[in-house]
C-alpha cells in the first residue's frame, strides 16, 4: 500500500475526480479545517501544560511558536518526526531559559501521552481491519502488528508506573543525565492524578477528532459509511505515516489510506478525493498556517517589544 498512490493517481478518471469534488460543500470544508485548528490549540494546550507542570512557565502563544516550528520541520523530515523534536527541544530550551535536558523531558513526556493513546485505539482499528481485509489474514502479520503495539504500551506504562525502579537501575549505570532527568519528572507528574490523567483523556480527544474529521468528509460521497471504518482507516493510516521512509509520511499515509478506502468498497476516484482533501486539511495547511504564524510571531515581537533583541537565541 505504500507504493500505491502513484498508481492510484494515474488510474484516475478526471471527470469522477471532479464529480467527487463537486459533491463535497465548501461549508464542509470549512468545518474541518476548523476542527483541524481545534486539534492543533488543544495539542498546543497540552504541551504548555505538560511544560508547566515540569516547572517551565512559557505562555501560551510561545509554546504555539514552537510547535509551529516544530510541525514545519516534521513536514520535511520522515514519519518519526525527529527533527520536529530536536526543534521543539532546542527552542523550549531557549526560551523557557533551562538546559537541553530538562527541556528534552516535555517532548518526551508529550510522546509518552499521544502515543499511548495514539497505540491503544490501534489495537481496536487493527482488530476491525483484520476482519474486513484480505491483508490483514496473514497471520504473521497479525501476530507482528500486534506486537509491536503491544511492546510500544508495555515500554510506556513501564515509564510511567515504574520510574523509581529503572532510576534506580540506570545509576548503576552509566546513563545519560537526560534519563535521571526524565525518570525524575515522571515520578512528580505520576503522584499528580488530577493532572496526568486529564492529559491523558486530552490525547484521546486529539486524536479521536481526526477519525471524525475524516468521517465527515466521506459521508458527502461514501453514503452510511459506518463509523467504525473510518476510525480503523484513520489511524492504520497514521501509523504507516509514522514509517521512517518518506518526509512527514507522504506517500505513505495517502496510499494506505486509499488502498483502505476501496478494499471496503469506495470507488477509486472518491478514495483519492477523500484522502488528499484530508490530507491537505491535515498537514499542508496546517504547515502553512504555521508559517503564517511564525512570520506574524516575529514581526509583532519586532516591533511590539522594542525588537529581537531579548528573544534574539530562541527565534533564530
Amino acid at each position: 500500500m505504500i507504493l500505491l498512490l502513484p498508481v492510484v493517481l494515474s488510474q484516475l478518471d478526471k471527470t469522477n475526480l471532479l464529480y467527487s469534488i463537486r459533491q463535497i460543500p465548501i461549508e464542509i470544508v470549512a468545518i474541518v479545517i476548523g476542527l483541524q485548528i481545534v486539534s492543533q490549540l488543544l495539542v498546543n494546550y497540552q504541551w504548555y501544560k505538560i511544560a508547566k507542570l515540569t516547572n517551565l512557565f512559557i505562555p501560551f502563544h510561545r509554546m504555539l511558536y514552537i510547535n509551529c516550528l516544530g510541525s514545519v520541520v516534521d513536514s520535511i523530515t520522515p514519519g518519526v518526526k525527529v527533527g520536529g523534536e530536536i526543534t521543539r527541544t532546542i527552542q523550549i530550551s531557549r526560551i523557557g531559559k533551562c538546559s537541553v535536558e530538562q527541556s528534552g523531558t516535555i517532548p518526551v513526556l508529550q510522546k509518552i501521552f499521544s502515543l499511548s493513546a495514539f497505540f491503544f485505539i490501534q489495537l481496536f482499528a487493527v482488530g476491525f481491519l483484520i476482519r474486513t481485509v484480505s491483508l490483514f489474514e496473514s497471520e504473521h502479520i497479525q501476530i507482528s502488528i500486534y506486537s509491536v503495539l503491544l511492546l510500544f504500551l508495555l515500554i510506556f506504562a513501564t515509564i510511567f508506573f515504574i520510574p523509581h525502579r529503572i532510576k534506580s537501575y540506570l545509576s548503576t549505570k552509566k546513563s545519560p543525565r537526560f534519563f535521571h532527568s526524565l525518570l525524575e519528572q515522571v515520578v512528580v507528574i505520576r503522584k499528580n492524578t488530577k493532572a496526568w490523567v486529564p492529559l491523558l483523556l486530552l490525547s484521546f480527544l486529539i486524536w479521536l477528532i481526526y477519525p471524525f474529521k475524516l468521517y465527515i468528509l466521506a459521508i458527502q460521497i461514501f453514503n452510511n459509511v459506518p463509523i467504525i471504518y473510518i476510525v480503523a482507516i484513520t489511524f492504520v493510516s497514521y501509523m504507516v505515516a509514522m514509517l521512517p521512509i518518506f518526509p512527514g509520511g507522504l506517500g505513505g499515509f495517502e496510499g494506505t489510506m486509499v488502498g483502505l478506502f476501496t478494499a471496503v468498497g469506495l470507488p477509486i476516484s472518491c478514495a483519492a478525493v477523500i484522502t488528499l482533501l484530508f490530507r491537505f486539511i491535515t498537514f499542508w495547511l496546517v504547515m502553512l498556517l504555521s508559517i503564517i504564524f511564525i512570520a506574524f510571531y516575529k514581526i509583532y515581537y519586532k516591533l511590539c517589544k522594542g525588537g529581537l533583541s531579548h528573544d534574539q537565541g530562541q527565534i533564530n
